[in-house]
């Protein structure tokens, strides 16, 4: 059966060598058949080690090597995916010579002495704004960009914290009792290598350090789990859903220093008016809209930031009920509240949904992963992009879409129940 893994990721490395060379903005057609043969495989995969599959610790390590040489691939084409990584380049770049980045717009004319060939390539919508990513973001870019200002180091140092993700994920496992070939879930996931690899997105920063918390709480290190989910709340704000989590799990102390690394994170963008800095993220808030049908359900009865404190609050209900009734290894206590949360927001762009993908070794979560592999459907839009249409979905990609993500949630509702040891063990 580990054979058969193998062969797998064979398959995968080959599915991906050739994405990787891809224009994908061109080759729209080519690029999504491919990504469907990856997840084909990859669910073929996940079949076999999920019958009860026991392999060689040895012939794990070369199914997860071949998972590195195929992020390889990607970071020397990259960025394939997005042009986030340029904006990236920027933030960094302009808090080296002394602007706040949360004050700061690429295309002020004051600041064009600035740019570079790199910095130039910022999407003209995004060039108007200063950014809307939270402090640890930033600072984690000027750090980059301070050792080396270029796409390859950052998309390099993000796919360093995907590879520390497969690490923290292998002791989880380990700690938990459950089969080690399920870290396979994370490291062959199509999209965890299209937005880290092939993008460099910020997201896996946060994955790293929700996955962190997830395993310093189950291994009972309660300051590491406090500091780093307020961490991974100054990479993007989506994990304050999982402040329930840590209710009862960690001293009080620790609650009091992770709120004090927040207020030290923000101080370094913060004025003597004590202004949180936000940026531009009202803007996009109230401008930005894309892959997101159930935002726009309610937002006529509740209002733009009504239906974004609906969905905050929704995420925090999950997150009690997982806190009252799931054990504390339990993997849908960890992506529940933040899917709910994602489920309302006015934009899901597929790379939000890289902070789900950790946790995809449990039945309960396969309706997410169903979600993760369908979003990849929405990059249909740029042909309607290259056609001059604008960015605009087709209709039927977001029934399609959330659709089989209900159908695959309501069967598994009615399933009867499998044993553990035939699904994790």
């Amino acid at each position: 059966m580990a054979k058969r893994v193998l062969t797998c990721g064979a398959l995968l490395f080959l599915v991906f060598l050739i994405v990787a060379r891809l224009d994908a903005r061109v080759e729209t057609a080519l690029f999504l058949v491919l990504m469907g043969v990856a997840v084909l495989v990859y669910t073929i995969a996940l079949y076999f080690i999920s019958q009860n599959l026991v392999g060689s610790s040895r012939l794990l390590l070369v199914c997860l090597l071949i998972s590195v040489a195929w992020r390889v691939g990607f970071v020397i084409e990259a960025p394939l995916v997005s042009d986030d990584v340029y904006r990236y380049v920027w933030d960094g770049r302009v808090q080296r010579f002394g602007h706040n980045p949360y004050l700061s717009s690429p295309d002020d004319p004051d600041l064009a002495h600035l740019h570079t060939d790199v910095t130039r390539r910022i999407d003209p919508t995004s060039a108007k704004l200063p950014t809307i990513y939270p402090p640890v973001s930033e600072l984690f870019l000027r750090v980059i960009t301070t050792v080396h200002e270029s796409v390859t180091a950052i998309i390099l140092a993000i796919v360093f914290f995907d590879l520390l993700i497969i690490v923290i994920l292998w002791r989880w496992l380990l700690l938990m009792g459950k089969n080690p070939w399920w870290l396979l879930a994370y490291a062959w996931h199509p999209l965890v290598t299209l937005e880290g690899a092939g993008g460099g997105h910020l997201d896996l920063l946060g994955t790293l350090l929700v996955v962190s918390v997830a395993y310093a709480l189950l291994a009972g290190r309660t300051m590491v789990a406090a500091l780093s989910l307020a961490a991974a709340f100054g990479v993007k704000f989506l994990p304050i859903v999982l402040v329930p989590l840590l209710w009862g799990r960690v001293r009080i102390r620790d609650l009091f220093i992770a709120v004090v690394a927040i207020v030290a994170f923000y101080a370094p963008f913060t004025s003597w008016s004590f202004v949180v800095p936000f940026g531009s993220l009202g803007a996009y808030i109230e401008q930005w809209r894309f892959n997101g049908p159930f935002f726009l359900w309610f937002e006529p009865f509740l209002g733009t930031v009504g239906v974004l404190v609906f969905a905050i609050l929704i995420g925090l209900g999950v997150a009690i009920f997982a806190r009252l009734r799931l054990p504390i290894d339990a993997p849908e206590a960890w992506a529940w509240p933040m899917a709910t949360t994602l489920f309302l927001m006015p934009v899901v762009y597929p790379w939000y949904l890289v902070w789900l993908t950790p946790f995809l070794v449990s039945r309960g979560t396969w309706p997410l992963m169903v979600w993760t592999h369908m979003s990849l459907l929405t990059y249909v839009v740029w042909i309607s992009q290259l056609q001059g249409s604008g960015w605009v979905l087709p209709a039927w990609v977001e029934p399609l879409e959330y659709g089989l993500v209900a159908i695959v949630g309501l069967a598994i509702w009615f399933m009867k129940p499998l044993s553990d040891t035939k699904l994790e063990r």
